[in-house]
């Protein structure tokens, strides 16, 4: 319980820790977040194979229980691992990245907050914790992607994601109030325990589950409420490789994998989910292939990767959807670094300016190399893939939906390959700036995820053991050769076109239009929302006047002929009145005036000495404490450990109590 309550935790106190550090010490806030993230990545470690569980009420009341806690299973302590790891990576990143940053204390107490949050969301075992823990996440994004406040629409990005994902959430709030009031309990095992026996009616259960499906829809950005990723690229590079690619966009597709149960007694719900999916795949992965700008194109490549999960799961192949969210947590964070890493290099993400980094960055492009590949579904041996389950899963649905899952994997290649063949061959046509090197650090975060990525067939195999989805069906080697043909074909449609026509789009600008019809549908919700607001402000403020010209007419009335007479006796009251009011303001000040040259007195006979005793002692405590200074880290890192080591040992005595 200890271990289980110290994954969360351990972060979350970092945030606190880092937030706190004095200016001269923020370089120390990164391997802060390093050593707490690395602290909860080996507490799961060893609690591998555990079933532990950490619950709590609430308050109950009318025969209803709110309770919070966190529990681990199989799929619990899988989501948490990944989350934990790719944080680890980024974090590790970070600090090479952020190294010339004034804020970066800031950055890295945000980064926390939101690594202890999304541990949290992914471990709890109650909608309410899990709703608290969802809502933090969605402000520690706000927050990161906002991080750059004073660049010029960094500010706008971030209202746009808390808003438009804000809208989503609307749903999660009303489902688990729903299951509240009807459960009687907020625990998700109670939920899925319902769903499972047929205690839910199937309109009920349809009901809860496209609310749940809401929430995803905005967290995840599937359609329409996709527009705010790619515009929260502006963010810092770190943000992106994790919020943004392996974390808080997939906790949409996590949520559904929790409550799967529930969606499997809603097969109208599994519809929606499967065709909203497949449109956002397919639009996502066209705007992909007309981007310029190398991070926007990996944006709308997280949202078709998404999207492909989302019809994994609306297909009713919850475990090929569980396995693509991790190769992708892997593959997509490794190319959303390597883009930062080019970033700092060619002072240019357009895939116009930039080119020929294969010689000037090695190891980045080698990662670079890497995550393409397994974004295309090739693995190094050429086995099986995460997209191979989903091909298989589509086939056994029916020939349309596999052509369709065929049609990702090609346009998966094709955006993946312009990009990768637009930064890696040719030649650098950035203007000539100070090229910034990629250190050690960056490197390390690069080459953790990418051995990651190379190595994702061996979770592949290793996976359905751990979730509760039940084994993975072989696919038939027909399925695999035809993934493999689909990703190397695209992959090389993307490359030939750029050695053929430079960086242009790989199939035109056309796709360009659903953008502009996308961002205009997504801003028309707004502003109606606005147009409204302001309609009913102006109906108020008329409301407001009716009232008070109604309330002076019945005033009127009810005076009556003899309200001259009564109007001079309540004038000669009022007076009196005054007088008095005068006379007692009169007695007050005088009053306080003697109070305050009481307190003077006493403030030079007693308060001064004390003051100065008290300033003698301090300088005398003070000339102490600073022999603790020695200027040595790991004397404090010692320190900050035993004091963590003994709040986590009193919070442990105090819930056995």
């Amino acid at each position: 319980m200890m271990l289980l309550l110290a994954v969360p935790l351990l972060p979350l106190l970092a945030a606190i820790a880092a937030i706190a550090l004095p200016q001269r010490w923020q370089s120390a806030a990164g391997m802060l977040v390093i050593f707490a993230t690395g602290c909860s990545l080996a507490a799961l470690t060893a609690l591998h194979g555990s079933t532990t569980a950490l619950n709590a009420s609430w308050f109950a009341t009318g025969g209803r229980t709110l309770s919070v806690g966190i529990a681990l299973n199989g799929l619990t302590w899988f989501a948490a691992m990944m989350v934990a790891a790719i944080a680890l990576a980024v974090a590790i990143y970070s600090v090479g990245y952020m190294k010339d940053e004034p804020q970066r204390a800031r950055f890295f107490a945000e980064l926390a907050l939101f690594i202890g949050a999304m541990l949290t969301l992914v471990l709890a075992s109650s909608l309410v914790l899990l709703f608290v823990a969802w809502e933090t996440v969605g402000l520690a994004s706000y927050l990161l992607i906002g991080f750059h406040n004073r660049e010029q629409g960094a500010a706008a990005a971030a209202a746009k994601a808390f808003l438009m994902t804000r809208i989503g959430d609307v749903g999660f709030l009303i489902a688990w109030l729903l299951v509240f009031m009807h459960l009687g309990s907020t625990d998700i095992a109670t939920l899925l325990a319902a769903s499972a026996n047929g205690a839910l009616s199937q309109p009920f259960a349809t009901l809860l589950a496209l609310l749940f499906f809401s929430a995803a829809v905005g967290k995840s950005a599937q359609l329409p409420l996709s527009m705010w990723l790619p515009d929260a690229m502006i963010a810092p590079t770190p943000v992106s490789a994790l919020l943004h690619s392996a974390t808080m966009v997939a906790a949409g597709v996590y949520l559904l994998l929790r409550l799967y149960p529930l969606l499997a007694a809603a097969p109208a719900a599994l519809d929606v989910i499967l065709w909203l999916g497949f449109l956002t795949a397919a639009v996502a992965a066209l705007l992909a292939t007309a981007e310029m700008d190398l991070k926007r194109i990996l944006a709308w490549s997280t949202i078709s990767q998404l999207g492909e999960m989302m019809v994994a799961i609306g297909l009713g192949a919850p475990l090929a959807a569980a396995l693509h969210l991790v190769a992708h947590a892997s593959f997509k964070s490794t190319l959303f670094m390597t883009a930062g890493a080019v970033d700092k290099y060619a002072g240019t993400r357009d895939l116009r300016l930039i080119g020929g980094l294969r010689r000037a960055l090695p190891v980045t492009a080698l990662c670079l190399l890497v995550g393409a590949l397994s974004l295309a579904g090739i693995q190094p041996l050429l086995s099986e893939t995460s997209h191979d389950a989903i091909l298989a899963a589509a086939l056994r649905a029916g020939l349309p939906q596999g052509a369709g899952v065929l049609l990702l994997l090609l346009l998966a290649g094709g955006y993946i390959g312009r990009a990768g063949a637009a930064t890696l061959t040719g030649t650098l046509r950035s203007p000539e700036t100070r090229r910034d090197k990629v250190s050690r650090s960056m490197q390390a975060g690069m080459v953790l995820t990418a051995i990651a990525s190379a190595s994702i067939t061996a979770l592949v195999v290793a996976l359905p053991a751990l979730l509760p989805f039940g084994e993975s069906p072989r696919s038939p080697w027909w399925v695999h050769g035809a993934a493999l043909l689909a990703g190397a074909a695209g992959i090389a449609l993307g490359a030939a076109s750029v050695w053929r026509r430079g960086a242009a789009p790989l199939l035109g600008a056309f796709p360009l239009s659903f953008q502009n019809v996308l961002a205009a549908a997504t801003q028309l919700p707004v502003r109606a929302a606005l147009r409204c607001a302001g309609a009913i402000e102006g109906i108020e403020r008329r409301l407001d006047d009716f009232v008070r010209a109604l309330t002076n007419a019945v005033w009127m009335l009810a005076r009556g002929p003899e309200a001259a007479d009564r109007d001079v006796a309540a004038h000669a009251s009022l007076q009196t009145i005054e007088r008095g009011l005068d006379v007692a303001g009169l007695g007050l000040a005088n009053a306080a005036w003697a109070a305050a040259r009481g307190s003077e007195r006493s403030e030079a006979s007693g308060f001064h000495a004390g003051g100065d005793l008290l300033a003698q002692w301090m300088q005398r405590g003070g000339a102490h404490i600073r022999a603790l200074q020695s200027g040595k880290l790991y004397l404090y890192t010692l320190g900050l450990f035993v004091w963590t080591l003994l709040v986590l040992l009193a919070a442990g005595v105090a819930l056995l109590r």
